[in-house]
């Protein structure tokens, strides 16, 4: 697996520059601090969903929209979808998302994300493709935060989360309102002993090479 990210990081590398560590997030799925809240209101939200549209069936389900293919009189389903069925199952695919759907999208990011830091920057390439390539120098590194697990694993921060204005649309009353997105900084996710990577982008940053 090494030898793979080294591979990698050194496509990217410039004439004379020196590798000084290589790495990957762990593999597979992967659970988070915010995954505690995030569970739980996906099964609320798919819990509510699935009621909502018991409901619906019940009553009816409101207006039916017909499909059909490219020539009259032949139906796409038997029977005609009504809006609740669609908006439903809409939501149902956004809850299984939240619930499951998500977990395996973030672990094939990882499987194509690769680390670096060399004597001049610190390189990532990630992205579901593989296909997104930072690059920081050094010297722009000004703060490295680490969070550490027990087993001694971790993620680097270069940088804090930031928040940027943005402007949302309310369906409920048409009014626009302003809001806040926050932007977490590039980080080295999920690698093995987070400390002592830590402590190779410090000394690289004063200037100091194993």
């Amino acid at each position: 697996m090494e030898r793979e990210a080294r591979e990698m990081i050194e496509e990217q590398l410039s004439p004379g520059e020196e590798i000084l560590w290589v790495g990957r997030p762990r593999r597979g799925l992967a659970l988070r601090p915010e995954d505690w809240l995030l569970i739980p209101f996906g099964i609320v939200w798919l819990c509510i969903t699935i009621g909502i549209m018991e409901s619906a069936r019940s009553f009816g389900g409101g207006p039916s929209v017909t499909h059909q293919f490219g020539f009259p009189g032949r139906r796409m389903f038997a029977q005609p979808l009504t809006i609740f069925q669609i908006v439903g199952w809409l939501f149902i695919a956004i809850g299984l998302y939240v619930l499951v759907g998500r977990f395996f999208v973030d672990a094939g990011v990882r499987r194509n994300t690769y680390y670096g830091v060399t004597d001049r920057r610190i390189l990532i390439i990630t992205g579901f493709f593989g296909n997104r390539f930072l690059s920081i120098p050094l010297e722009s590194a000004e703060e490295v935060n680490v969070i550490r697990r027990p087993d001694g694993s971790g993620t680097i921060r270069f940088g804090r989360p930031t928040y940027i204005p943005g402007w949302g649309h309310s369906t409920m009353n048409g009014h626009h309102y302003r809001g806040w997105r926050r932007v977490d900084p590039p980080s080295f996710e999920l690698i093995d002993d987070v400390l002592s990577v830590r402590n190779i982008i410090v000394a690289a940053q004063q200037g100091v090479y194993e």
